[in-house]
């Protein structure tokens, strides 16, 4: 017995696994060979390919006693080949080695699928890219279906519809690009026995300038998927890409990118789904613009801007034990700070300096010489920036009930349970304190309770991107705030 398969709303051009392939190899005269072999493009995996026959091999002396050495490697911008299902690939930015003169190996960053023969000597380049990342319609904020009508007595007409919803669509654009948001959707309605609509979110980017496989991966996607991950609190997959040549080709007619990082499934959305994804933003109800934040998030990386620096990798990182993910996400914080802060940093400096040159002249005239070497060697050169001024800033402007949730964590209770000063520890001196002795080894805290307030600090650090990136008040505080579960 068959189960039914699922209906999928996007259907891909080609499917992940392994492929039969003739590959178009560089020989040592400048032309190309065809040898035999295999590619593979599967999920969490560098697509690679195995080559069999013939190698043009590099050999020390020739003839029938002809010696090599191995492995013998060749760095590649692009390998091409043809599938025996008549379809092409180009592997790009990698590497073919053999290790003997009858087997090889081929592995690349991407491959593009195409039913379009590559260009051998360069990289095709692609007017527009479409897209699945997973929390896209989290973050839009919008359903596909905007009504529905059932019977809902006994004796109504039994005829069940569905209205889509035209405007679940949005169109932004900028300079030299411009972003489209909106389902696709297919039916199954050919059935005596079921009926199914099933909708899943699609993302279209256009650049002006035709961008190659890597440069839409490096600039856009990349980033575009750390800012969904970031607005979701959570690392989201890039379900598939698909690169465009010509806009009017249908979806079967465009090129398959495949990667490390790409899943190549492409999900259906759910009421469920969406609500087990708490977005710190929502396109509908905030009036953004998601090529806006996205423009943001690469203005701000284009800066070197610290946080964005630090948080834009771990956003997508997953399991990161708990002492790193602390220190990380304070450096994050004192930096953006401090890179906020420059200007008045560089007053106090300079005001500093002039203080503490007064000091060392006036401590020449009262001081043996090594006394006023040890004064001189041991009192900061430069205006002390702590952690402490970063942070009192932040819990300003989070809501109460972070700073409610941090003074009822373990973590710092046990801190402030040996302070010894009087008073009662402020948080954020509590939280340098345990920086302080993890960073410097003097001290260690039980991993959970490390663990309780990275999760409190990363609510916090994410409040902090979403200022940066423009997003409303309300937005800053959703990030902030511990999702109701």
């Amino acid at each position: 017995m068959t189960a039914n398969k699922e209906t999928s709303a996007v259907k891909l051009p080609f499917e992940a696994g392994e492929h039969l392939i003739t590959w178009q190899v560089p020989d040592r005269k400048g032309n190309y060979i065809g040898i035999p072999g295999l590619l593979t493009v599967e999920q969490g995996k560098y697509p690679y390919g195995i080559l069999y026959g013939d190698m043009p091999i590099e050999w020390v002396s020739e003839g029938a006693t002809g010696v090599a050495s191995f492995p013998q490697r060749h760095a590649f911008d692009a390998l091409t080949g043809r599938l025996s299902s008549g379809a092409f690939v180009s592997l790009m930015n990698g590497e073919l080695s053999y290790s003997f003169a009858g087997q090889g190996r081929a592995v690349g960053a991407f491959a593009a699928l195409s039913l379009d023969e590559f260009d051998i000597s360069e990289h095709r380049k692609y007017s527009s890219i479409e897209l699945q990342i997973e929390g896209l319609e989290s973050v839009a904020g919008i359903a596909p279906i905007s009504r529905v009508k059932m019977p809902m007595k006994a004796g109504d007409e039994p005829v069940w519809t569905a209205t889509v919803d035209k405007d679940a669509k949005f169109i932004w654009r900028a300079a030299e690009s411009s972003m489209t948001f909106s389902y696709d959707y297919t039916v199954r309605a050919l059935d005596g026995y079921e009926f199914r609509m099933a909708f899943g979110p699609v993302l279209r980017l256009t650049s002006d300038v035709p961008l190659t496989v890597a440069d839409w991966w490096l600039d856009w996607v990349r980033p575009l998927r750390q800012l969904v991950s970031l607005l979701t609190g959570g690392p989201r997959e890039v379900r598939y890409l698909l690169a465009v040549v010509n806009d009017a080709a249908p979806r079967s007619h465009r090129d398959q990118v495949f990667g490390w990082d790409i899943t190549h499934l492409p999900v259906n959305s759910t009421r469920a789904s969406v609500e087990k994804i708490h977005s710190a933003v929502s396109l509908t109800n905030d009036k953004l613009s998601l090529l806006d934040l996205l423009h943001a998030w690469q203005a701000q990386v284009v800066s070197r801007h610290p946080l964005f620096e630090t948080y834009g990798t771990m956003t997508t990182t997953v399991d990161q034990h708990p002492r790193s993910q602390f220190l990380l996400l304070l450096q994050a914080l004192e930096g953006s700070y401090g890179f906020e802060n420059r200007a008045k940093h560089e007053a106090d400096r300079e005001k500093y300096a002039a203080k503490r040159e007064g000091v060392i002249e006036r401590a020449q005239e009262l001081l043996e010489e090594h006394d006023l070497a040890f004064v001189d060697k041991n009192l900061r050169k430069e205006a002390q920036q702590g952690l402490d001024s970063a942070l009192a800033d932040l819990l300003k402007r989070l809501p109460k009930e972070v700073s409610d949730e941090l003074a009822k964590s373990a973590l710092i209770q046990i801190v402030r349970k040996e302070h010894v000063g009087k008073g009662t520890l402020p948080i954020q001196a509590a939280l340098t304190r345990a920086r302080n002795a993890l960073s410097h080894g003097s001290g260690s805290f039980d991993a959970n309770d490390l663990h309780v307030v990275a999760d409190i600090l990363e609510r916090a650090v994410r409040s902090e991107a979403v200022r940066l990136l423009g997003a409303p008040v309300a937005a800053q505080e959703r990030a902030a705030r511990k999702a109701e579960r």
